[in-house]
């Protein structure tokens, strides 16, 4: 159940609670009167269900922060202090002590979500920082892709075209030679231009999820993969993409590095995060001085996730990670 379903099913009990409790309240008023009233007992009943009941509804407001809901709760209690006190007689205001360790509490509480926030800024500003080297180490591995093969295999084709015109009338043959050669660099270009787009953002991805994606990926390894995706719906599109970068950075690190002769992908929800394993039988040692899986834990703590790397010498390696997934 998510955050808002358990809340929408605590409010709806906190009313209904309030509901029976006004009922007993009555039933007590009823019964106290019925026994020829007196002493008023029925406010040592009032008072604990009006501290249950209040303390109920103050939590079942879902726009309240912690600290608020905690400082709500202390006046509550310290109203039902003064109350009781009040109640049996008043003389000496005993429930100052109580209150004044309620204050106390929350006066640390106060400190320490004011210690959190300040390092959850510095935390989420690393994250971002990190966020936008991963983006510029994309860009540069982008620029270097394409000036090292389509850019020079669309500069191969441009020659072969101009030999090609020059020595049509002269040599037809020799020009047949260079407009196959020139045919066979446009493959080659189209090809890299396919697989630099399909590294920037695959539209299978868009177009039909996260499992057949990774199959996808699966269907151009050279080893065995087996592929295992388990997702009640779509994640959001951020918490997608990084979850299919994950498997595709790992898959390839486990062919280029690892000599890998199976790897498994499994994909699941755990709570509110999604969760990517891929596991290889490779000879291990990976590490982060790969600029790839550096550049992955970025992409990852970025969107307050984690990722662990499990690599020993002899293997296998287990790369998880774990995307928060709040919809």
């Amino acid at each position: 159940m998510t955050d808002n379903g358990f809340m929408s099913t605590f409010r709806r009990t906190a009313r209904a609670l309030a509901w029976a409790v006004l009922l007993l309240d009555l039933f007590v008023l009823v019964v106290w009167a019925a026994s020829g009233a007196g002493y008023f007992w029925p406010i040592w009943v009032w008072l604990p269900t009006a501290l249950v009941v209040g303390i109920g509804w103050w939590h079942s407001e879902p726009r309240q922060p912690l600290l608020l809901k905690r400082a709500g709760d202390a006046a509550l209690l310290s109203l039902f202090l003064i109350g009781v006190w009040a109640a049996s007689g008043g003389g000496y205001f005993w429930p100052v002590w109580p209150i004044a360790v309620l204050a106390f509490v929350l006066g640390l509480s106060a400190l320490r979500g004011r210690s959190d926030a300040e390092a959850r800024v510095e935390e989420l500003t690393a994250s971002r920082a990190g966020a936008v080297e991963a983006a510029e180490t994309q860009l540069r591995r982008i620029e270097r892709d394409l000036h090292d093969g389509a850019q020079a295999r669309l500069v191969a084709l441009g020659m072969n075209l101009g030999l090609a015109e020059q020595q049509l009338s002269k040599d037809p043959e020799r020009a047949q030679e260079h407009l196959t050669e020139a045919r066979a660099s446009a493959a080659e270009a189209l090809k890299e231009l396919r697989d630099l787009a399909r590294g920037i953002h695959p539209p299978i991805l868009v177009d039909r999820g996260l499992g057949p994606a990774i199959s996808a990926l699966a269907a151009h390894a050279a080893v065995p993969v087996r592929v295992d995706v388990e997702l009640d719906e779509r994640p959001p599109a951020a918490v997608e993409n990084a979850a299919y970068f994950v498997a595709a950075e790992a898959i390839a690190n486990a062919l280029k590095h690892a000599q890998a002769s199976r790897i498994d992908v499994g994909v699941r929800e755990r709570g509110d995060a999604v969760v990517v394993r891929v596991l290889d039988d490779g000879h291990g040692g990976a590490s982060e001085a790969n600029g790839g899986l550096h550049g992955l834990r970025q992409r990852v703590e970025a969107l307050d996730g984690s990722l662990r790397i499990a690599s020993p010498a002899g293997g296998p390696t287990v790369i998880e990670a774990m995307l928060p997934c709040a919809r």
